[in-house]
């Protein structure tokens, strides 16, 4: 009798929890619509510049179109993922978003709350994100993040990211990107004096 009922209990314990096992995640659902023509517009010149190029690269995160994000990365920003990779064996890198959105995070949404002329021609785009969070299963709201962007051999290419905004200041740019852009049109016009 006492096997019976213990054997009731178990079996019992197991089909309440088979639905709780069972559930399926939700998933990030379905991308918001692109945005970086609507939040771009009123700009112009090198913020305007600077805004598109990064707002693409957040609406093919959004989308997770890894091959035509990769190719809006700055250079010298590829390699450097490539280094980390070599180094730790994974692409654990703030620019690295397909590495992130296995397990992690991905971009559900963004709007950009300001564009800032930068040190050395660039521009920094500060955003607030909504990002779908895979262990969670849900939506993470009102996340900051910061975006640089700079042209280089006359192209325009989304440099570094930093995840709770506060911009990027004047030396980490003239140091730390030291050969990464185009001589601003003032540095260049100095130089060739």
């Amino acid at each position: 009798m006492r096997i019976l009922v213990t054997a009731t209990l178990v079996a019992g314990l197991v089909f309440a929890a088979t639905p709780a096992l069972a559930q399926k995640k939700r998933g990030p659902g379905k991308p918001t619509p692109p945005r970086a023509a609507e939040q771009c517009k009123d700009l112009e010149g090198d913020k305007a510049e600077g805004c598109k190029v990064i707002a693409t690269y957040l609406d093919l995160w959004k989308e997770q179109k890894w091959a035509e994000l990769k190719k809006l990365q700055h250079p010298k920003t590829v390699e450097k993922i490539a280094t980390v990779k070599k180094n730790i064996g994974e692409e654990a890198h703030p620019m690295a978003p397909w590495y992130w959105a296995k397990d992690t995070y991905v971009l559900h949404d963004y709007k950009i709350d300001s564009v800032e002329t930068s040190a050395m021609g660039t521009v920094t785009v500060n955003t607030t994100e909504t990002t779908y969070r895979v262990e969670e299963d849900g939506f993470a709201e009102g996340d900051h993040a910061s975006y640089l962007a700079g042209k280089y051999k006359g192209k325009w290419y989304v440099v570094d990211r930093r995840g709770g905004g506060g911009g990027f200041d004047k030396t980490a740019i003239e140091v730390g990107m030291k050969g990464y852009f185009d001589p601003p049109p003032a540095a260049a016009a100095e130089k060739a004096e």
